[in-house]
């Protein structure tokens, strides 16, 4: 059930937005591939990039909204080379062996990194994000509290290349699992929006607008619309069906806040294409999971390609009384 009028954003660009079809939500699970969208590079790839060509260390993180990031820099230091893919990760607690971590392989709340040909010198990047509001590091007990923080910070990891590469070890990084913990892929940075022009065509060119209740009540499901928005003058097709992330993140309420996040695939297979000038709804779902008390909220959703589109707005998180 959820609460509250509905709020419709309008498309960036103030154009209206004549909805091809509205496509049902279904909870398909996200495809941990590279991303579709364009590397930073106009030269054909190059050679994957392997463990003795490259050095790691740790570069500035950063922190919002309840989640912490952590930039691990990795530089090339032979010949031009590939970097791609999602790695596996291995690292080791005080009460557990070395062994895999449990990776989600989607991106980051801090977004995700494409693809990119390195040169001799040249500089990229893996990001690691982990939240810190969720119920095993807010426990009632200082005693659990410390035996969660025990059980899930590692300190240390190694980066397992994909495709044989070999792995890379870090080991001055010290990061807390126990809510989770999120990966990019390897590579860099994309351009900003002022660097960066979609082509036309692409999924990353549409614009999002979400139509939102104002409110939801914790532990219901939030229902809302969100409209994709085709400005250019070449149809978009869903050959290449992009993952998109939708989230829920409270404000700190007496120390603490919480996020309910989810990532999917989009329903590619019901949707039409988007015609030029015009748009296609889809139909979206997110669990909201039980808050302490009321609070405002950010609400956010976007097509995860690296470039957007993004949709968003303030949301309240009631408590029934």
């Amino acid at each position: 059930m959820v609460l509250g009028a509905a709020i419709t954003l309008t498309s960036c660009n103030g154009a209206p937005a004549k909805t091809a079809s509205r496509v049902p939500w279904l909870a398909l699970t996200p495809v941990s591939t590279t991303t579709t969208t364009s590397t930073t590079t106009t030269l054909a790839p190059a050679p994957p990039c392997v463990a003795s060509h490259l050095r790691v260390s740790m570069g500035r993180g950063g922190a919002g909204m309840s989640h912490e990031e952590f930039v691990l820099l990795i530089t090339n230091v032979a010949s031009t080379c590939r970097l791609s893919g999602y790695p596996d990760l291995i690292g080791r607690t005080v009460t557990r062996p070395l062994g895999s971590l449990v990776v989600g392989k989607t991106g980051t709340y801090f977004g995700n990194l494409i693809p990119a040909n390195l040169a001799t010198g040249q500089r990229g990047e893996l990001l690691l994000g982990t939240g810190s509001a969720c119920n095993a590091l807010n426990e009632p007990s200082r005693t659990q509290d410390l035996a969660h923080a025990r059980a899930n910070t590692y300190h240390g990891v190694t980066i397992v290349l994909p495709n044989g590469a070999g792995t890379l070890t870090e080991p001055h990084i010290t990061f807390d699992v126990a809510c989770g913990l999120e990966e990019s892929q390897l590579g860099v940075p994309a351009p900003s929006p002022d660097q960066y022009n979609a082509p036309p065509g692409s999924p990353q060119s549409l614009e999002a607008s979400v139509t939102v209740p104002r409110s939801v009540q914790s532990g219901r499901t939030l229902r809302f619309d969100v409209t994709l928005y085709n400005p250019a003058s070449k149809a978009v097709s869903w050959s290449h069906c992009p993952n998109y992330t939708e989230l829920i993140g409270t404000t700190p309420q007496a120390a603490r806040s919480q996020k309910f996040s989810r990532t999917y695939q989009l329903n590619c297979a019901q949707a039409q294409r988007v015609r030029p000038r015009h748009s296609v709804s889809f139909v979206m779902e997110l669990p909201v999971g039980s808050v302490p008390s009321s609070s405002e909220a950010k609400f956010s959703w976007q097509l995860d390609t690296g470039y957007g589109p993004y949709a968003g707005r303030a949301v309240r998180v009631t408590v029934a009384h």
